[in-house]
């Protein structure tokens, strides 16, 4: 899935996947919302957007399951900082984050410091000052 499919996929917002005029019930009347965020929970990254981007009931499921991972690895994709504020939504059970930064910059530090994190990796930092990662370090102090 490209980085566009993602962040469309969870920012999709009031649109759907059914035109408009149509009424279908929503997924909730089927199945419990929090049976639908457990079951996503289970689901890797790209699953878990791909899944956001079939229903409105899915995405929010999807959006709930993000807020509850331990561990977030984007080292396939090289997120931009509007792609990551759907994917790193407050989180504190997140200890572990791997992020290609390729396309970062400093303006991604508010999904960055974590006080949670204890493994933190970062490949493809040029764009990164070195103040960033010092903030990083000080404000996340369970990192290893």
């Amino acid at each position: 899935m490209a980085d566009e499919e993602v962040g469309t996929a969870l920012e999709l917002g009031d649109q759907g996947a059914h035109p408009p005029d149509s009424s279908p019930l929503a997924l909730e009347h089927y199945l419990p919302f929090a049976i639908l965020a457990s079951i996503l929970s289970r689901l890797d990254p790209r699953s878990l957007c791909s899944a956001a981007a079939t229903c409105r009931s899915l995405r929010g499921a999807a959006c709930h399951a993000l807020s509850f991972v331990p561990s977030f690895n984007l080292l396939e994709i090289a997120p931009t900082a509007d792609l990551l504020e759907p994917l790193l939504p407050p989180n504190p059970y997140l200890k572990s984050l791997k992020l290609d930064c390729s396309r970062l910059d400093d303006s991604s530090i508010r999904f960055l410091i974590r006080p949670s994190l204890q493994d933190l990796c970062l490949h493809n930092c040029e764009n990164l000052s070195g103040r960033l990662l010092a903030e990083i370090g000080g404000k996340c102090r369970d990192l290893r």
